[in-house]
């Protein structure tokens, strides 16, 4: 039986519950531990018995707390019956469930206490075992131990002082309580002076000492003696009957000793104790406080305030998505490494002209990539230089291409088709890769808005079914109609003619271009001329390439060999004579007497299919990741709150009680916060109590 006493201003009051912990074979109960009040709270202290008979008999005869109820108003006479075994019941003879006594009044302490069952020694070895265990379960901590040892045995019978000592090693909060002195027969005089003894410390001694109490017998209880009349034949015992009447040590003679003894001793475990208890106090109380910060904080503030606080936020993460920012900066450096892949991808369809008739009359293709570069390559930058061709065009190829779109052309007039085809041939990639840019930049914002809805709807269940789809669905509607905007910009560059007034950096790459052809083939003209053979060596051509301003030449440029001065001065002569027949021209002029090179036309259409690519190039690269950015993501991000506000419906005559049910939190969210809530507030009560028992 547990007994739980209070400080109350309130009358005197007593509730008996049972709290159910083990089944009738002794293992937890699967529910957990069940506290059930049994009865009403009494207010008369002469109920308080018969009603504790009725509950040992309701746990001693029941398996659960389910079917005790019968017990609360039952006879004391069907009580006795119950538990008579000669009446053919067969109730438990211990359990493992607990009687808790509760009571309060204004003349009442802040304790506890446990009465446990007596040692047994002459049952069955289960019910021993069960009595054991329950008597060391509750003797082991911090409490005050008091062995109630019968005066009707010897001492070293008794298990109890046993226990107790192997509890209690030092005996710093043991006391020894020797009861039923009356029992000892009148010619016991050994026995009395065995016991004599042990209360006056000369045997087996305790650091606290023996106390020694004489209660009522079941006679006098059945005939209703008063605690009073009680504690008054307790003191004429003790004054009366010998050796007690005669010992050294009256001061421990009664119950009344035994209290004040007690008290100063619980006085002084609890002093000793107090800075451990403290501190397992402070312990558990910042456990609590971290279970606490770990939950979602509670909503204090109005439903459809909440929601719209919610959703405003979300939006303004999505913002942050959108345009970049310290705490998101993910998307938009996902989105740039995607926009980078999408130039290379263009950037590698780059028509693959090389100024050589065919592949055998050419250089090693290791010397052929600087006829596919461009001005912006990135050489020198892992994994951004040049992306070499898996097969070059050469002008054999031109020729027979435009030779198969000649209809009704004049000579020497290149069939517009012919370029048109070229260029096309190239740009028809461009879509995929386009495609595949869009595809790239909505995955990782479908992902990016993903996490953010789980960040700021983790805890709203409702509410988050209600946004993640609705998010997503405006995710759809936006691509479809970039994609649409995407389709336009390709059919205007790709399937619509050619068209550019981007004149000047036209004009500038063609001239550019068609240079660096001509330098390569007249310097394949000059070696073969002079019989050297085709070049490998690149520093070669280079050479020969460029005059003294680094600068390639639009000219059919002059041997590399230096003339002699006999040569020079035929050169000068002759140009001094053209000048006589009016004609001015310089030494770089007489370079055009040379015969034009027989694949000129050729030349000239890959110099202006290259330079048109690379003015589309630039303008593609940059039109389709803009489109992406303007119509997916911009307008997604500006139109959010917006559609979220309509869907939920929070401008609506039903917005407050909607709201309610969108923030409604998990149940066991809401249970765990008001456990540690109140398991928080029952510490601060404990840590407080015991700085004000301290001061």
């Amino acid at each position: 039986m547990e007994c739980r006493l209070a400080h109350s201003a309130d009358e005197w009051s007593c509730q008996i519950s049972i709290r159910w912990e083990f089944d009738s074979a002794g293992k937890p109960l699967e529910d957990g531990v069940q506290e059930v009040p049994f009865g009403p709270r009494i207010t008369d202290k002469d109920e308080v018995e018969p009603m504790l008979r009725r509950a040992q008999a309701a746990i001693l005869s029941t398996a659960s707390y389910g079917s005790v109820a019968h017990f609360v108003d039952m006879d004391l006479a069907e009580v006795r019956s119950r538990m008579d075994p000669k009446s053919g019941a067969r109730p438990l003879a211990f359990s493992r469930n607990t009687i808790c006594v509760d009571l309060r009044g204004p003349d009442l302490a802040d304790l506890s206490f446990v009465d446990l069952p007596g040692i047994v020694q002459n049952a069955e070895e289960d019910i021993v075992n069960l009595v054991e265990e329950l008597v060391t379960s509750y003797a082991d901590g911090n409490c005050l131990i008091l062995v109630a040892l019968p005066m009707s045995d010897d001492i070293e019978n008794q298990k109890a002082a046993r226990i107790a000592k192997h509890a209690d090693p030092q005996g710093l909060r043991t006391i020894g309580v020797l009861t039923k002195p009356d029992t000892i027969p009148a010619g016991s005089t050994k026995r009395k002076q065995m016991w004599l003894d042990v209360i006056e410390g000369r045997e087996h001694p305790l650091q606290h000492g023996y106390y020694c109490t004489r209660q009522p017998d079941d006679d006098q209880r059945l005939e209703g003696i008063t605690p009073a009349a009680a504690r008054a034949a307790e003191v004429q015992f003790f004054r009366t009957t010998a050796p007690w009447s005669t010992s050294t040590c009256l001061h421990r003679y009664g119950t009344a000793n035994l209290v004040k003894s007690i008290s100063e001793l619980l006085t002084r475990i609890i002093s000793d104790s107090l800075p451990k208890l403290l501190n397992e106090v402070s312990t558990q109380l910042a456990a609590t406080n971290k279970a606490l910060a770990a939950l979602p904080p509670q909503i204090a503030t109005e439903p459809s305030a909440f929601v719209l606080d919610l959703v405003t936020k979300f939006r303004n993460d999505v913002v942050e998505l959108v345009q970049g920012s310290p705490r998101h900066p993910l998307l938009v450096q996902a989105n740039n490494e995607t926009y980078a892949r999408f130039k290379r991808a263009i950037r590698g369809t780059a028509p693959p002209y090389v100024p050589y008739e065919d592949a055998q009359r050419a250089p090693k293709k290791s010397r052929l990539g600087k006829y596919v570069r461009l001005d912006d390559d990135e050489e020198g930058v892992p994994g951004k230089g040049i992306t070499r061709p898996a097969q070059y065009v050469y002008l054999e190829e031109v020729r027979q291409h435009i030779q198969a779109s000649v209809t009704r052309e004049l000579p020497n007039n290149i069939p517009y088709p012919a370029k048109r085809s070229l260029i096309h041939e190239y740009q028809k990639t461009w879509e995929m890769h386009a495609r595949a840019c869009f595809e790239g930049v909505q995955a990782a914002f479908k992902k990016s808005l993903s996490h953010s809805i789980r960040e700021r709807f983790e805890r709203f269940h409702h509410l988050r079914g209600i946004v993640g789809p609705t998010v997503m669905e405006q995710v759809e509607t936006f691509s479809g109609n970039t994609l649409q905007h995407l389709d336009t910009i390709l059919e205007l560059e790709v399937e619509g003619p050619p068209f550019t007034q981007n004149t000047r950096d036209y004009t500038t790459m063609r001239d550019k271009q068609l240079a660096q052809y001509r330098q390569a083939r007249a310097y394949a003209s000059r070696r073969a001329k002079s019989g050297e053979g085709q070049a490998d060596e690149e520093e070669d051509e280079d050479e020969f390439a460029h005059g003294s301003s680094g600068e390639p030449s639009s000219a059919v440029p002059r041997p590399p060999k230096a003339l002699s001065e006999k040569e020079k001065e035929t050169l000068r002569n002759a140009l001094a004579q053209l000048v006589k027949l009016g004609y001015h021209a310089t030494e770089e002029d007489l370079a055009k007497l040379e015969p034009a090179d027989e694949y000129e036309e050729e030349l000239v259409v890959m110099a202006e299919v290259r330079a048109y690519f690379q003015v589309t190039y630039k303008n593609i690269i940059d039109t389709v990741p803009k489109m992406i950015d303007r119509k997916l993501l911009y307008a997604l991000a500006d139109g959010m709150q917006g559609v979220l506000i309509e869907k939920l419906g929070l401008g609506s005559a039903k917005a407050d009680a909607r709201c309610v049910a969108y923030i409604a939190e998990d149940p066991n969210v809401v249970a765990s916060r008001t456990e540690l809530l109140a398991k928080k507030k029952k510490l601060e009560e404990v840590q407080r109590a015991l700085f004000n028992f301290g001061l």
